[in-house]
């Protein structure tokens, strides 16, 4: 039976849901314009997918994720043309990348390329019932509720990157120098591409990468403080008629607190230029004795100078009562809750809190460092308790049941690259995540009894 229409009358986790339900045999095609997908189907089981986009070609996404280099893939490029050979089969054949690599990677790009569609607003589709590629293809195995779990996230998660990274077309800067940051390859290949000129879209094009990915990237390193996104740059055009004026507020001066009853005593001797004595305060409290204009001795606790006429100004000496202490800031508080969350093994909520504690107001250098210090002591923590990027995770579960556990939707795409011979460090190739937050997510997953290592 051949179906077709537009996502924007059947949504895309609609239609896949559909088509497994129904055990469909065939294949799914997707115009989107400027690109065209197709998904193949096999007894409502995702088995492959093919895309016209440039940069989800295999040999581009192998590049883009650090598995080979451009000179590798024109190699292959020109031997393909005379072996008539899958480009994957060859680049195995050239010891590149190992069988097992490229077996994730083709899963992954699939995978990708899918995800991709669900930011579509609109695509006309036709699925063409029983029909699959004559020529030969690496098949795989993709579970469509996780296809459709994951896309759903994604679509959430483009979300909270756009609250930092507003539009393709915004351009990142670097404000810290990536030298001395500790980055994994991909990301220190996407910030490379930061010049203070690229937009999103540019850098998503130049690196051949996907535009998800750059722009996770890029929302990460804005929240951490070491990129900062200006906004698209437009080219004024001029419009007939008079500019209206534009009208900008008086800016209000800005003063330090000072203790109840005082404010800064604003005088013409100040404002000649009078400069108090290093390290004291100018004080002036209505109808003390010794204000400007009147002579008379200062108050206990305050000093005074005279300025000429029987005028006088008063400092604070530190004689008086001691100054109640600052109150703490909002990093500091959130350092605090971060430690007590850390003290309870609590080790999912102390990350997250110290990353906030990092882009709260007033966070400074000293705050930083003492981030830096708590994720690592999680780390250590974590790997006291039997769990490092070296541990290979196994699944407590079946596959059956995956889809029925209460876990969170980067939980779940984590538990479906579980294959008992990966190690958390081999996984992350394939889904560039902070290790510390990896650590924490397995470590959870396994508390909770759905893997073992």
């Amino acid at each position: 039976m051949a179906i077709s229409g537009n996502l924007k009358t059947m949504a895309l986790a609609e239609l896949l849901q559909w088509l497994s339900q129904g055990h469909k045999t065939g294949t799914l095609k997707i115009d989107g314009g400027k690109v065209e997908k197709k998904i193949f189907f096999e007894s409502g089981k995702i088995v492959s997918s093919a895309s016209t986009d440039p940069m989800e070609y295999l040999g581009h996404f192998l590049v883009s994720h650090g598995f080979i280099d451009e000179g590798s893939v024109n190699t292959a490029v020109k031997a393909q043309k005379e072996e008539k050979k899958l480009l994957g089969q060859i680049l195995v054949g050239m010891g590149v990348i190992a069988e097992e690599d490229l077996q994730q990677m083709l899963r992954l790009k699939a995978e990708e390329s899918i995800y991709d569609v669900f930011t579509w607003e609109q695509g006309e589709f036709d699925f063409l019932d029983g029909e699959l590629p004559a020529e030969n293809f690496i098949r795989m195995e993709l579970e469509v509720d996780w296809i459709v779990l994951e896309g759903s996230r994604r679509m959430d998660e483009w979300v909270r990157i756009r609250e930092h990274v507003p539009s393709p077309q915004a351009v990142p800067v670097l404000v810290v120098d990536l030298g001395p940051l500790e980055l994994e390859e991909v990301e220190r290949r996407i910030l490379e591409w930061v010049d203070d000129d690229r937009s999103v879209e540019d850098i998503s094009q130049g690196s051949q990468t996907n535009l998800f990915l750059i722009a996770q990237t890029l929302a990460e390193h804005v929240k951490k403080g070491h990129v900062k996104v200006v906004r698209p740059r437009f080219v004024e055009v001029p419009v007939e008629g008079p500019a209206a004026a534009q009208v900008v507020p008086p800016q209000m001066p800005q003063y330090p607190q000072f203790p109840p009853g005082m404010m800064p005593m604003i005088n013409p001797y100040m404002m000649a230029g009078y400069d108090p004595p290093s390290g004291q305060v100018p004080l002036y409290q209505p109808g003390m004795p010794g204000q400007p204009g009147m002579p008379g001795a200062a108050p206990a606790g305050y000093g005074s100078v005279g300025v000429g006429e029987g005028q006088t100004l008063h400092f604070a000496t530190g004689a008086g009562p001691a100054p109640a202490p600052p109150p703490a800031t909002p990093a500091q508080r959130l350092l605090k809750e971060a430690e007590d969350a850390l003290r309870s093994s609590d080790f999912a909520t102390a990350v997250a809190t110290f990353r906030k504690a990092r882009t709260a107001e007033g966070s400074d250098r000293e705050v930083e460092d003492r981030v830096k210090e708590g994720e690592e002591r999680v780390r250590a923590a974590i790997e006291r308790d039997g769990l490092s990027l070296k541990s290979v995770p196994k699944l407590q579960v079946g596959m059956d049941q995956l889809a029925k556990l209460d876990v969170s939707p980067q939980e779940g795409f984590m538990l479906t690259r579980i294959d008992g011979r990966y190690d958390i460090q081999s996984i992350l190739k394939i889904n560039p995540m902070p290790k510390i937050d990896a650590l924490v997510l397995f470590w959870k997953l396994r508390k909770e009894g759905h893997v073992r290592v």
